[in-house]
Formats: C-alpha cells, structure tokens, sequence
C-alpha cells in the first residue's frame, strides 16, 4: 500500500518537480523559434586570452566538419568552467587556414598542431603497435600527442560535442588535487567487450568510461610500454576467438574478415586505451551523469548525455552521436542563446 501511495505521489508531483529543476526564461524568449543564423554569431563574441604558461592543458580534436562545434564547445568551457587552461588544437587533417587562423584570433596564446607528427614518430619509435595505431587512425590524435607533447602536468582531452552550461566542481577538484576522472556513459564501448578482457587478456578497464572528456596527471598516464601491450592484445586475438572477444561493433568493423585490423573498431581503441589507464588508478573519479536527488538536479553538478533535459544543476552535456539526435544545436545551442550567452560572453 505504501509503494502504491509513494509511484502516486510521485507521479503527480513530478510535473512540480520538472519545474523546480528547469531554467526558465521570459515568455518572449522562451517562445521564440529556432534561428540558426545566430550561431555563427559565437565569431562576433570578443577572444579569450590563452595562459602560454599553465600547468593545465585543453586538448581538442577537430576537424574542418566541427569548426562551428568546437567554437560553441570552447567559449562554453572558458566562460563557466573557470578553468585557465592552456588551448591546443590537434587538427585531423581538414582544417583549412581561415579556421585555423580563427582559432589563433579567439583564442590567442593557443596552439594548432597541424601536421607536426615528427615529435609523436620520436616518442612512438620504439612501440610499432603505437606508432600502427597512429598511422592507422586519426583518433590516435585524442591519446598520443596530449601524452608526448604537453608541457603541462595536468591534462584534459575534451571533444568538440560537449557544451557547458554552469562550472563543474567536481572536475575542478580532480583538476586541483591531481585526480583522473572520466564521464560515465553506463555503457561499455571498448575494442573487445570487458568479460573478455579481464579473463582473457588480463586487462583490467574501468567501467563504463566515456573519452568525451576526461583529465589525468601525465605522469600517470604516460606508460607506453603498458599502452603497446594492450593494443597488441586487443588487436591480435586469435581468429577463433573474434566473435566471442567481440566489443562495439559499427560499419567499419567485420568480424569475418581476413585482416584483423578490420574486425577492430579503431574508433573506441583510445577510449579503451584510456579505460586501462583509468582501471589502474583506484581513485579516479567518474563524474556523476545523472541523478534522481532533487538536490543534484537544482544544486549539484551533472555531466549529461545526448537527450538528457537541460537543468539547473546540469554542468556539461557530452551530444554524443548527435548526427543520429540532432540536438547540439537546436537543443544545447539554442538553450545558451535564451539565457543570453552571445551577449554575457561580449561583456565579460
């Protein structure tokens, strides 16, 4: 009786609830269609100086596709994180110079690493399956360069489909104390599925780690003997074995393949790689995605996935697969422009 009594409490207050949680904003603005024109005003907003010394570092990948993305990422990040951390952008290959130099005008002091491979070729010389995995595949990009090239002694690796929305204090305490921590997707999308890893190939990954961002001391992490053996044990299972080792599987993979390569899903083998490291460390801290508590949804700080409602107590939105949602833009976007971000962001 009393169960039944509580799902009818909470059913009926829910509506009270959704309201509490939800950010409001005048009728006028909060009735007002979508109008995309706005977006590429995020380019009027005035640069953010970049610390060409700092003991924190920003890695960003991009490509010519995320240009628009990554700005709305990036001014996001400096203006509510409160992090003063160092820019470097890792090009995929697509940008061109205006982009480039557009990045060098709003965030001056940053970096663009554009075809600079000479120094991740000197560091991987002596491990070929890291050197294979970066010549291979461009997401290498997300776990080599940050690891050999930093000058600084605290990492993180963020992707262009992340938005902002409030500072997040748990990723500033990591970031203080010198704490790993990752996003937790509640999902495991590794190379080769975990059951198999652990009793198979005696790697150990945390749980259900998601790369869209993610902050580590590099003299944690920097361990390229460890990342050589677990992407040859990831990658040369022996044929028999394919289906039963079989992790996140998309269009690039074929289990029934002759090449090994190919029944690999090399787009999840950094977050794997990153899992491994993180499984290694006990304390790092998987930042909190969701939550029923009242508290955390008005107060605490959430780092949300593609579909979730936007809350007062929402810090980050990780719009994972949003090609597939769609909701980067009118969603997230559009939600900034309502509170006036274009405008807070010119006067600060």
């Amino acid at each position: 009786m009393n169960t039944l009594i509580y799902k009818i409490l909470k059913h009926l207050l829910k509506p009270l609830k959704d309201y509490l949680v939800s950010e409001h904003f005048p009728a006028s603005i909060a009735k007002s269609a979508s109008n995309p024109s706005l977006y590429t005003d995020i380019f009027k907003t005035p640069p953010y100086g970049i610390k060409e010394k700092s003991d924190l570092e920003l890695h960003m990948l991009v490509g010519e596709k995320d240009f628009l993305r990554s700005f709305w990422s990036l001014k996001s990040f400096y203006y509510y994180s409160g992090l003063p951390a160092r820019l470097v952008i890792q090009d995929d290959g697509s940008l061109s110079s205006d982009s480039i130099n557009r990045y060098y005008e709003h965030f001056p002091g940053c970096i663009v690493n554009t075809n600079n491979d000479e120094p991740i070729y000197t560091g991987l010389k002596n491990h070929p399956m890291c050197q294979f995995f970066y010549e291979y595949h461009v997401i290498a990009k997300k776990l080599f360069p940050p690891l050999l090239v930093t000058q600084a002694n605290y990492v993180v690796i963020m992707d262009s489909d992340i938005l902002w929305f409030k500072r997040s204090r748990a990723i500033t305490d990591c970031i203080r104390s010198g704490i790993p921590f990752c996003l937790n997707s509640g999902s495991k999308a590794y190379v080769r599925n975990q059951e198999f890893m652990e009793n198979k190939l005696e790697l150990y990954p945390a749980n259900n780690v998601n790369s869209g961002i993610i902050g580590y001391r590099k003299s944690d992490f920097l361990d390229l003997n460890f990342i050589e053996a677990a992407i040859g044990k990831l990658v040369h299972v022996s044929k028999d074995l394919i289906r039963e080792s079989a992790g996140y599987l998309d269009s690039s993979v074929n289990i029934e393949a002759e090449d090994i390569n190919q029944t690999v899903c090399w787009w999840v083998m950094e977050q794997t790689i990153y899992a491994l490291l993180l499984g290694r460390n006990p304390h790092h801290h998987s930042l909190k995605a969701c939550s029923t508590r009242i508290s955390d949804q008005l107060f605490g700080s959430l780092h949300q996935f593609t579909k979730s409602p936007i809350m007062k107590g929402t810090a980050l939105i990780h719009f994972i697969s949003d090609q597939r949602h769609n909701q980067f833009f009118p969603v997230g976007v559009e939600h900034l422009i309502k509170r006036g971000f274009l405008n807070k962001y010119a006067y600060e």
